[in-house]
């Protein structure tokens, strides 16, 4: 995902939080003022619990995290988590069923705990598992909370989300990937619908 997006420099304290396992992911697509500007958005909504509590139970209280990307950078995250999780389902011998993602819109803008992700590093991850280590997909999300935008000097956050399975990630893929095309066709329209407008009042 490329660095220097357009949301106001990050000069606060680093803050890491504990990194979450994914269980169950949800994507919307959106539209809002986000630091002043009409932007088109992919919301992330991750439930699953802290990692350090992973090989415990199944009883563990889950925790929600959520991370909002400008489209273009939902696009750049799709792409790389392709690629990751393409080298993990060739290098293992059983063949993979590719997995559908579903998305939803939403009218509401990015709540104040939200994670406004400036950065996001996807890389294939070692987890231990009840027979051992298996593979899967971890997405290091980096931003500021929504609420942040107006603070002087807004903390940094990193949230580290490992996912469940590669297909748990691919079906992310496809989500996210949703969202952008709808998006895009959402602003081809835009721009068509301004351009006919144009000309409709020249030949007045």
């Amino acid at each position: 995902m490329r660095d220097g997006l357009d949301y106001p420099e990050f000069t606060g304290p680093a803050r890491s939080r504990e990194d979450i396992v994914v269980k169950a992911v949800m994507v919307q697509g959106g539209e809002a003022d986000i630091g002043g500007e009409k932007t088109p958005f992919a919301r992330i909504v991750m439930s699953g619990i802290g990692l350090q509590h992973a090989r415990v139970d199944d009883l563990t209280p889950r925790r929600q995290e959520t991370a909002v990307l400008k489209i273009d950078d939902a696009a750049a995250l799709a792409d790389g988590l392709h690629d990751v999780v393409d080298r993990i389902v060739r290098s293992t011998p059983t063949p993979a069923i590719p997995a559908i993602g579903n998305w939803s819109w939403t009218s509401a803008p990015p709540l104040d705990e939200d994670l406004l992700v400036a950065q996001a590093r996807a890389k294939g991850t070692a987890v231990p598992a009840v027979t051992g280590l298996t593979t899967t997909v971890r997405v290091d999300f980096t931003g500021t909370l929504v609420q942040g935008l107006t603070v002087a000097n807004p903390a940094v956050h990193v949230q580290g989300a490992i996912f469940s399975g590669p297909r748990q990630a691919q079906a992310l893929v496809s989500s996210l990937r949703k969202v952008v095309r709808s998006a895009l066709e959402q602003r081809r329209v835009e721009i068509y619908l301004s351009a006919t407008e144009s000309l409709s009042a020249f030949r007045i």
